[in-house]
């Protein structure tokens, strides 16, 4: 029974000795997995968002792919527009280039006529510097037959005038020396009788110019006078009519006017003189002579 014990005991022990290295490689192993399970689901969701990336991405290149369709589409269009453009050009260059072709043809003849335009143009000319050259001798010949003309009639209006009533012999014409030398000989009467005439006018002229002047002198004269006897009609002293008289003396005049001045004057130097004397013989007698603010003089009688 002992042995039965210990031998169960051990295979009892050997049996927990398994039991618990199974556990612990059961442990291990489930840390492994809850290890590869955690890595998986780290890698799950990377794949998630990877695929999420991805679906958006392929979103985003089918938008585009429909988009450069459309553009695809849009420059189809403009081809097929440029294209029949293209088509249209180049029909219009060759039309332009059999228009090229004709307006060339039209050049080349159009130079042609030019050509025997100038020509023709140059025969007018000539043609015309002829008659220009016959026409002016042709004037120059009319002219010079009026002025000819001109000249005889001139000449026989000068022989008419210059010899008057008197005609020249009419067995001798004229000649042009006789003509010159009458012409000279009339000139030089009318010259002399124009020197003549203006000696006599200026004769005229200043005897009427003394004239005036003698009138207006004595006009100066007279006013002076007036303007002596108007002082002396005032009671005036001797000095205001010292003062006309020295006015009267500078009065320029003329003769004969300065004769009739030098005569006034001496009168009224006389007058001034009998003037000067009946005032010395008033203040003698004690009579004083006081003049108001109008000229008028005023006697006043002091008694010593």
């Amino acid at each position: 029974v002992s042995e039965l014990q210990k031998g169960y005991s051990q295979v009892l022990c050997q049996t927990l000795s398994e039991r618990n290295s199974e556990i612990t490689s059961l442990k291990n192993e489930g840390e492994n997995l809850r290890k590869d399970n955690a890595i998986t689901s780290g890698m799950v969701s990377s794949l998630k968002k990877d695929m999420l990336a991805k679906d958006e991405q392929v979103q985003q290149l089918r938008q585009e792919v429909n988009q450069l369709r459309s553009e695809n589409k849009e420059k189809g269009c403009q081809l097929e527009a440029l294209s029949s453009r293209c088509s249209v050009l180049q029909e219009e260059l060759k039309k332009g280039e059999a228009q090229k072709e004709h307006r060339e043809a039209q050049e080349k003849e159009l130079k042609l006529c030019k050509s025997q335009i100038q020509d023709l143009e140059k025969e007018i000319k000539k043609l015309r510097e002829e008659l220009k050259k016959s026409s002016a001798e042709q004037s120059m010949i009319s002219k010079t037959l009026r002025e000819k003309s001109k000249l005889e009639h001139f000449r026989s209006q000068v022989i008419r005038a210059t010899y008057g009533g008197v005609k020249p012999h009419l067995d001798k014409p004229v000649t042009d020396q006789q003509l010159i030398e009458k012409i000279t000989q009339v000139t030089e009467d009318n010259i002399h009788f124009q020197q003549k005439k203006w000696t006599l006018q200026k004769e005229t002229q200043l005897s009427n110019s003394k004239q005036e002047e003698i009138t207006e002198n004595i006009e100066k004269l007279k006013m002076s006078l007036d303007s002596c006897q108007a002082c002396m009609k005032m009671s005036c002293c001797s000095d205001d009519l010292k003062k006309e008289i020295e006015l009267l003396q500078y009065l320029p005049v003329s003769p004969p006017v300065s004769g009739l001045q030098k005569v006034a004057l001496d009168i009224l130097r006389l007058s001034q003189s009998w003037l000067e004397a009946t005032e010395h013989v008033l203040r003698d007698v004690g009579i004083q002579l006081s003049s108001s603010d109008k000229g008028d003089w005023h006697f006043s009688h002091t008694v010593a």
